[in-house]
Formats: C-alpha cells, structure tokens, sequence
C-alpha cells in the first residue's frame, strides 16, 4: 500500500510539472505566432495586392509589387547607403571591442569599473542617444560653441555617415566587449604557456592561439554585429532624419518613413501609404538579410574545415 502511495504521488507531481512545463512553454509560442508568424504571413499576402490599408479596395496584381521592387532606383540606393555604413562600422566596432576585451582581461586596476562604462551606452534609449547627439553636433550645439566653430556636421553624406558610425559605435560596442570576453576566459591559459616556453611573441600568441580558440564566438558576434547593422533604422530617425536630402537613409529607415503608417508624412499632401508595395519590399530585404547569414555561415564553415 505504501509503495502504491508512493507510486502515485510521483506520478501526480510528474504529470503537475509536465502541465507546467507545457504552460510555460505555450507563453512564448503564443508570442511568437501573435507578433512573429502571423505578420509574416500578413506581409505575404498584402505583397500580392495592390493595398492602401482598406481591404475592400484592394486589388490582386499577382507579382507586379515584386517587379517595381527591382526598378526602384531609391530603394537599391538605400541599400548601398547601408553597405557603406556597415563596411564603415563593422571593422571599427569589432576591432575596438576585441582590443578592449583583451585589455579588460589582463586584470588591470579598475577594470571592473570600465567594463560597466563601456556597456552603459547598451542600455541608453536610441531616441536619448539622438537628443544628446544633435545638441552636441548640431549647428549650435556644444562641439562648435566650445571650439568657436561653424561647421555643419550633417552638411555632406559622408560627414552625415561617419557621425552615424560614431554613434552607433559607441552605442552597441560595449555588449560585444563582454561577448568577447566571456570567449576569452574560456581559452585554457596552458595554451599560453606553452606558447611562451616556444619563444612566442605577443603577436604570435594572439595570431595562433587567441583567434583559433575564439573564432566560434567571434563569428557570431560578427554576424549579429552585421545584420544588427544592416538594419540600423533608429539611429537614422533620431539623428539624421535621412539628412542631407535623404542621403543617410539606410534600407530600414526608408522602408520605415515611406511604407509605415505613424512614420509618412500625409498631412496635407494627400498621399496614400502603399502598404502592399511596402510588404513587397519588406519580402525581399528580409530575403537578402537571410542570403547574409547563408554566406556568412558557409565562410565560416570553410574557414574551419
């Protein structure tokens, strides 16, 4: 009788914790159908159409939004605007978080104190990094009251970009420091040693054992640090607004203030949001991020074989 007891009191806590595990378990799979499977599915089907935001006005055009998708010489100009920005950002902000990381784990005097300065940026609203931006480098803002200047730093594309680039850096750096660092603690610190005892130089050691040990996690941090970049939208609309004369737009923040409702500007023009053409384009840029990450993992696959 005890044993029988004993027998299904455990059987009542297993199936208990198994209708926890499946409650817990249905929260983020709801999430994800609410907010990730179903706009997808919402974006495919208005693609097709010829859609304004009132379904009973719309009108089946089979492929045509994917056609004027490859004849919209201001969309593919956005996106060399963000290749541009992303071969400008990349490099910097993987080399400065590598440096940094292996500086921070030498264990110097007050490097606990800089790894909290470098990822508090992380955790700052991009539309307060834009406020504190545009009043530091705006035409009177604080850098050209203190050097007595009047320089115009969004005047040009390529002023506008690299001030972009700095900011970006300096917003999302930190986050990859402790990623790298979190890589570098884990390479065995005999591998060193043994270096040292073959004579290595600094250069050596880093060359031939530090990146082998951390490519891993080094490339995903690239890739995340890439198509993180690649869809830059918010520092565009908080700094720049796509000045000088649209130049700055990256691909994200011109689908954003040209196809999203709350973003157009339809007051007093009469202009009609083309919510089906922007579905479309919204298809095949996410199409064009996904072909990033293919090449990107069939680099790395070769680089490790």
């Amino acid at each position: 009788m005890t044993q029988r007891r004993t027998k299904k009191t455990v059987n009542r806590a297993r199936k208990e914790e198994e209708r926890w595990c499946y409650f817990m378990l249905t929260i983020p799979i709801v999430g994800f159908a609410v907010f990730s499977v179903y706009p997808i599915l919402w974006t495919f089907k208005w693609s097709f159409y010829n859609y304004t935001g009132a379904a009973s006005s719309a009108v089946f055009i089979g492929l045509k939004n994917f056609v004027d998708v490859f004849q919209d010489r201001i969309y593919w100009s956005t996106w060399l605007t963000t290749l541009e920005f992303t071969l400008l950002k990349v490099p910097l902000e993987m080399c400065l978080a590598l440096g940094l990381a292996i500086i921070l784990m030498k264990g110097l005097k007050g490097s606990g104190f800089f790894r909290i300065v470098f990822y508090m940026p992380n955790v700052i609203s991009v539309a307060v990094i834009g406020v504190i931006f545009t009043n530091m480098f705006g035409y009177y803002g604080v850098i050209n009251t203190l050097f007595r200047q009047n320089a115009d730093w969004f005047s040009s594309k390529l002023a506008a970009i690299v001030m972009l680039v700095l900011v970006s850096i300096w917003n999302t750096f930190g986050v990859n420091v402790m990623y790298l660092m979190s890589a570098l603690a884990n390479v065995p610190t005999e591998l060193y040693e043994c270096a040292s005892l073959d004579g290595a130089s600094s250069w050596v050691k880093f060359k031939d054992v530090t990146l082998p040990m951390i490519r891993p996690v080094f490339g995903v941090v690239l890739l995340l640090a890439v198509l993180g970049t690649l869809s830059t939208n918010e520092y565009i609309l908080a700094f720049t607004g796509g000045a000088p004369n649209g130049a700055t737009n990256t691909v994200m923040s011109y689908l954003t203030t040209q196809y999203v409702p709350g973003f157009v500007d339809t007051t007093g023009t009469g202009r009609i949001v083309k919510l089906g053409y922007g579905s479309a384009l919204s298809l095949v840029t996410t199409i064009l991020f996904i072909l990033v990450g293919i090449v990107h993992q069939k680099i790395g696959n070769r680089s490790d074989t």
